[in-house]
């Protein structure tokens, strides 16, 4: 910019990332702690109870990375369990880089909804979501109380 200021672009994140820009954009949409297990019922395959003490126990509508690890091992070794596997697994791995919060350990379950459909995982405009993600927590890092920032920081 030509008065001396930068900022991550939605091209930047797709060279430096290898992330597609074009297709949907998702809004992402908060979640309850009852409405996580009930998507953990319904998109990972696992009991509604044990859902809800996972939520309950992260205090919120998110999952620990670790139970997500675990719920991707108890689905990939059962028959017809595989596409809950493959939720599990990526959004894992897309919480904890892209996506990832303050934590470090923990996954918006907001985020589950976007491997609703394995189909149409290709269909997002992933280098979207990722950007906008890291702007709401550079917006967050800027206030004054705030003291680590959230986010992909690899792409600062």
């Amino acid at each position: 910019m030509s008065f001396g200021e930068m900022t991550i672009t939605l091209d930047d994140v797709a060279c430096l990332l290898h992330l597609p820009v074009r297709g949907q954009f998702y809004t992402p949409v908060s979640v309850s702690q009852e409405q996580a297990a009930e998507l953990a019922v319904e998109l990972l395959g696992e009991e509604y109870d044990f859902a809800l003490r996972e939520t309950v126990l992260q205090r919120g509508g998110y999952f620990s990375q670790q139970w997500l690890y675990e719920s991707y091992m108890r689905n990939a070794n059962f028959y017809g369990k595989h596409d809950c596997a493959a939720r599990a697994w990526m959004l894992m791995l897309v919480g904890s880089t892209i996506l990832a919060d303050k934590s470090y350990t923990r996954v918006d379950a907001k985020w589950l909804l976007l491997f609703s459909d394995l189909s149409a995982v290709h269909t997002y405009s992933w280098a979207s979501i990722a950007l906008v993600c890291l702007y709401d927590n550079l917006n967050d890092a800027s206030m004054f109380s705030t003291r680590a920032l959230a986010g992909y920081a690899t792409l600062l």
